[in-house]
């Protein structure tokens, strides 16, 4: 008795164009906390058109239980993270408007265009201030919350009982020993606290894993999932480079539930649904939300991998414009001060998140400006 390769490993085989049409006509929406968590990240053009569209889909949008636990969980840390990004750019400008004020320093600057340059800087300056108290005062009065809590009305998943989420904590404990995704990058978090509540912060990937899977049981539902979730425990990378969900992730679900999985993050997720739900999101909308991922997500990798920071730093002072061509490895080896292997591993990191592209055998290519570092700080 035999069977065929795709059946036995569908994880590795994509879906064809028309099944992809048909999965995205009758497919449930499922979103991480994260998708939700960027709603206060985003402009408010941006954030206006991702939640038109979780409007116009909102028959077959869900949320797992442990999704919306994390969410308000986390949402005031986000807000608070805004409020220091105000403030950095606020001290940013006055910084810059007092380099321009000192006319010694740029000879060159009319006094016509510097008065100019003076009324701008306050204008801006205003506006920020302004746009921050705006988001400050979604602590305690927040209309982003107050959208979200229509749109999944009645779309929200039950949650388990104490006891099963300390089984499913034990369970997830065995998995995380063998690296079953999803999650078990989060084995480290909260190591050593033993209450429930820590326990379900370290082991909620999977949580929301499993009750994502009984949702698609019980309703019979084929998922679309979304999350700008970028670890390993989610995503297939082979050299850094994203290529699609886990196959274990997709098998298990599967198998689970003989039902269809798949999951994107939230830029494709925008993109695509122009494409197969016919909807109106505008260019720039898809860029800036790529741009928030990615700059969310090489923060983390900055701080991991000193080879990467010391590169971007080199490159972020060669002050090159987008288009440009990087230095070769060799030139670059010698520069940073890593071997040629390791230069490459992080090239290939950069091209993970969308920096550079790499062209092999001829050159790398800078592709979206690079990272400020001062916000490692």
């Amino acid at each position: 008795m035999s069977s065929n390769m795709r059946d036995l490993f569908p994880g590795y085989f994509k879906e064809s164009e028309e099944d992809l049409k048909r999965l995205w006509e009758k497919s449930t929406f499922v979103f991480d906390a994260n998708i939700l968590l960027n709603m206060y990240r985003y402009s408010e053009d941006t954030r206006k058109d991702f939640l038109g569209l979780l409007t116009e889909i909102k028959g077959r949008v869900w949320v797992s239980h442990q999704a919306s636990f994390e969410y308000l969980e986390n949402r005031e840390n986000v807000i608070y993270e805004q409020e220091v990004s105000y403030d950095e750019t606020v001290k940013e400008m006055k910084a810059l408007r007092t380099k321009f004020e000192n006319n010694r320093q740029h000879p060159f600057v009319s006094t016509t265009l510097s008065d100019q340059l003076k009324v701008l800087f306050g204008q801006i300056e205003q506006e920020l201030i302004d746009s921050k108290k705006t988001h400050s005062d979604r602590i305690s009065n927040d209309p982003i919350k107050e959208n979200l809590a229509k749109i999944f009305d009645g779309k929200v998943g039950f949650p388990y009982s104490d006891e099963e989420l300390k089984t499913l904590c034990k369970e997830g404990r065995e998995r995380y020993k063998q690296s079953i995704p999803p999650g078990y990058k989060d084995a480290n978090k909260s190591d050593g606290a033993d209450n429930l509540m820590s326990q379900r912060r370290k082991f909620g990937d999977f949580i929301l894993w499993q009750q994502t899977m009984d949702m698609a049981k019980n309703d019979k539902a084929d998922v679309i999932f979304i999350t700008d979730d970028t670890k390993e425990d989610w995503w297939k990378k082979p050299k850094g480079k994203t290529i699609g969900p886990r196959p274990e992730l997709t098998k298990e679900f599967i198998d689970k539930t003989d039902k269809k999985f798949q999951m994107y993050r939230a830029d494709t997720f925008i993109h695509l649904a122009s494409k197969y739900l016919d909807s109106k999101i505008s260019a720039e909308t898809v860029q800036e939300i790529t741009q928030v991922r990615l700059i969310k997500d090489i923060l983390p990798a900055l701080r991991k991998y000193p080879p990467l920071h010391d590169l971007v730093f080199f490159l972020a002072g060669l002050d090159l414009a987008v288009e440009s061509k990087l230095p070769s490895e060799r030139d670059l080896s010698e520069a940073v001060g890593y071997n040629r292997t390791v230069i490459r591993e992080q090239l290939v990191r950069l091209e993970s998140f969308g920096f550079v592209e790499i062209n092999h055998g001829k050159s790398t290519v800078l592709v979206k400006e690079l990272p400020d570092l001062n916000h490692l700080d």
